[in-house]
């Protein structure tokens, strides 16, 4: 009974000190990133650049939950990843299997058995968050003109981000019961530095050398979330505190995140390499001078409805996007033989029904799994919640495989 108080205690604690902490303009600007990622995916012209909102997605994710881990940094280091894993779990991996398993079988009622196998294998990489592995293995290009790309290419991603917080709480927690809550974020970014410092220097050498390896690897990808998590882990006191520097400056920091979407080209030998900081470095900026509520700066944009909603609903609309702008595509494509890009009403309808679906199911689906006090009262299920969530996936996979036939 001691056990679930503390319990219902430690999510009480949690959700109040994080509403102390939620910054609006995160959240528009999180709508700034998906945004772009879609108007890339939809080949919307002067827009080439729009996978560029993954690695803004990527400063973010490290700056955020950086500062969620450091803000819970006392205590014991395995109940500290109990809960850290616990929340991600919630988080992450009920709509992230809700679209895998729709767009499997979207992907063989559309498509068809034979041209929706792939998918299958597939299936088991993403639900393992091992994605990017996958397709660094089968050289697919992530913007290959042959053959179709897979309809879960984009888990790539989320499996990097993963990778990531696989073993970096593991290192704030362990480092801070070493050497103490004064000097913990002092040591913790003398680490940073050296992450961000080694992985950018690799992703360089790597986009030159083997630029699909490169694309997918989480050894060239950890900087641009450790960059984020280094912002986060620094002190309060060195944040810009002149307003025209931080107006002026976030407009520059803005003008230049679109501009580089705007001009780089597809990302064979060009991401994650150099080029990628015209993404982190303003995105750094914005995170680290923002909170202001003015609109003089464009953190008081970013934290005006829609963009803050869009924002809210970044993460389920990411998810839905690919399978909406790839599925009618590759349905015209087998059954008409069309070999150009659908029109643009087609792709305006396609958006706007990720966006209904990611709506549905951030309301409806994630929330309350993500909010549910009957798993707060239960926290050991959550991890038997993941564990049926990853063989749910197997099982559609094998099903599909086994039963659909052409």
């Amino acid at each position: 009974m001691s056990n679930v108080a503390t319990a219902n205690d430690d999510t009480e604690l949690y959700e109040a000190e994080e509403k102390q902490h939620f910054r609006f303009d995160i959240q528009g600007l999180r709508a700034l990133a998906v945004i772009l990622v879609i108007l890339g995916h939809a080949k919307t012209p002067h827009f080439t650049g729009g996978y560029i909102g993954v690695d803004v997605f990527f400063v973010i994710s490290g700056f955020v939950i950086t500062g969620l881990l450091l803000r819970q940094a006392q205590g014991s280091v395995l109940r500290n990843l109990g809960k850290f894993y616990s929340r991600r779990i919630r988080r992450i991996m009920p709509a992230a299997t809700l679209v895998m398993i729709g767009t499997a079988l979207a992907a063989y009622q559309w498509l068809g058995p034979f041209s929706a196998v792939p998918i299958l294998a597939d299936l088991h990489w993403a639900s393992l968050f091992s994605a990017n592995f996958h397709l660094i293995h089968v050289g697919q290009d992530y913007f290959s003109q042959g053959l179709p790309p897979s309809l879960l290419t984009h888990y790539w991603s989320l499996a990097v981000e993963e990778q990531f917080y696989f073993v970096f709480p593991l290192i704030l927690f362990v480092l801070g019961a070493i050497v103490g809550l004064r000097r913990h974020r002092v040591a913790l970014s003398a680490i940073l530095v050296a992450i961000v410092a080694a992985s950018a220097i690799w992703s360089v050498m790597e986009t030159n050398a083997n630029p699909i390896s490169a694309y997918f690897s989480p050894l060239t990808r950890f900087w641009e979330l450790g960059f984020g998590a280094l912002l986060a882990s620094l002190p309060s006191s060195l944040q810009i505190k002149n307003k025209i520097v931080v107006a002026v400056g976030g407009w520059i920091a803005l003008a230049v995140i679109i501009a580089a979407a705007m001009t780089l080209p597809d990302t064979s030998g060009v991401a994650p390499g150099w080029k990628m900081w015209l993404a982190v470095a303003p995105t750094g900026f914005l995170l680290f001078s923002g909170g202001t509520t003015s609109l003089g700066a464009p953190s008081g944009w970013f934290s005006l409805q829609p963009l803050k909603y869009i924002g809210d609903i970044s993460y389920s609309l990411y998810l839905f996007h690919f399978a909406w702008l790839n599925v009618p595509l590759q349905y015209a494509q087998l059954k008409y033989g069309i070999t150009t890009e659908l029109s643009g009403t087609a792709r305006v309808l396609q958006v706007l029904g990720a966006l209904a679906c990611a709506v549905a199911s951030y309301h409806l689906f994630e929330n309350p799994i993500r909010r549910s006090k009957w798993l707060d009262r239960h926290p050991q299920l959550t991890a038997l919640l993941g564990a049926a969530l990853i063989g749910l996936t197997w099982l559609t996979a094998y099903l599909l495989g086994k039963y659909w036939t052409i």
